[in-house]
């Protein structure tokens, strides 16, 4: 099951009632909307009272500050401990250690396998937006 299978059986079935595709780049951009859209989704009522904290508590800085208390057994099973699990809450790491020849062969062979669309999705998100 390769890693073009995997993501383009979930984008076979994006519409669906019961998937919601959600990308690491429209958390980055707008966390608090995507968190209520998931929450809709989901047809989870929100405690006004409590969305900051719980904005706050989804944060990757929370994260990675209290990480120990919230990977798996707190991290052993990486080397680096949890600090390895949650690592930099960056997005595009991969452009640091490619070439541009490498990332244009990538997004052409992303283009192949994926279509037009999802890879564009692939790269960006649901807005296609660059960070």
């Amino acid at each position: 099951w390769s890693f073009w299978d995997n993501i383009s059986s979930w984008w076979a079935i994006k519409d669906l009632p019961n998937v919601l595709l959600v990308h690491f780049a429209d958390l980055k951009k707008d966390m608090p909307g995507e968190m209520r859209r998931i929450a809709q989704f989901l047809d989870i009522d929100i405690n006004e009272d409590k969305w900051d904290n719980i904005v706050e508590n989804c944060t990757f800085s929370w994260m990675k500050t209290n990480g120990i208390n919230l990977v798996p057994l707190k991290g052993v099973f990486w080397e680096g401990g949890f600090e390895t699990f949650i690592n930099k809450g960056t997005n595009d790491r991969w452009s640091e250690v490619l070439t541009e020849e490498e990332c244009a062969v990538y997004e052409a062979k992303a283009v192949d396998m994926l279509g037009e669309e999802c890879a564009a999705w692939l790269k960006h998100g649901n807005n296609n937006h660059q960070e």
